[in-house]
């Protein structure tokens, strides 16, 4: 991650209290189970210290001040793909639980997920992909279209592979038409995957492509874009 992004993050939240306790739903957590989330300093917290607390903050342990005491550490390891379970998208998803855009915090979160996007396309392989990626934004935002129109641009050769494998393996088509986004995760009642489905099928995406067509040459990248313009174009039965 950007370093600057994770320390802001760290720097809006210090004045945050570390709970006493993190009482949990007593058939779900142990009595004593928040010894290991209180024993050290949040940053030194690891996965093996925070992984049942990850997946089930504030739905059977905690509360919301609780989270808000831990996010700054949760949302560094998800972003990173650490847990492995929870996924990003569950950890993230903990966001979209509670009204942190009133937060004093929100500009360091605003930037801290602008930063975990950026950073996904410019690598490929990464750790969450890209659709991960996106899909666990779309569960701590109400608005994807600046995470979109970034992509839109389409200038990293990592975007593009991104794009690609979105646009091969990440829609769900049905008689001829795209219905959903495939990964479960996604809220498909939710403004940000209809957001997600009309930036793929409407038009944005394939104007994208045909903009990059203009920009190279580069015979590998040409064929990765007619790839994807196929799929984009002519959605399975």
């Amino acid at each position: 991650m950007d370093e600057r992004a994770v320390e802001g993050l760290y720097a809006a939240f210090e004045d945050v209290p570390r709970p006493r306790v993190v009482a949990g739903c007593p058939c779900c957590v142990e009595p004593d189970e928040d010894g290991a989330l209180l024993a050290r300093p949040l940053r030194e917290l690891g996965v093996d210290d925070l992984g049942r607390y990850a997946a089930k903050a504030m739905t059977t342990w905690g509360t919301d001040e609780d989270f808000r005491y831990f996010a700054p550490r949760l949302l560094e390891l998800a972003a990173d793909d650490a847990f492995g379970w929870p996924s990003v998208e569950i950890v993230f998803g903990k966001l979209g639980m509670v009204p942190w855009p009133q937060w004093p915090q929100r500009e360091a979160l605003e930037r801290f997920l602008a930063a975990f996007w950026s950073r996904t396309l410019t690598r490929h392989p990464a750790h969450p992909d890209a659709g991960t990626a996106l899909c666990a934004l779309s569960l701590a935002v109400c608005d994807v279209t600046p995470y979109l129109d970034e992509w839109e641009r389409l200038d990293t050769g990592a975007a593009i592979r991104h794009l690609r494998d979105f646009a091969t393996e990440g829609l769900i088509r049905r008689r001829g038409k795209w219905v959903r986004l495939r990964n479960a995760h996604w809220d498909t009642g939710g403004r940000p995957h209809r957001q997600a489905i009309a930036w793929f099928t409407e038009g944005p995406a394939l104007r994208a492509v045909h903009a990059a067509f203009e920009r190279t040459d580069d015979e590998p990248t040409l064929e990765l874009l007619l790839e994807i313009e196929q799929s984009l174009s002519t959605p399975g039965g």
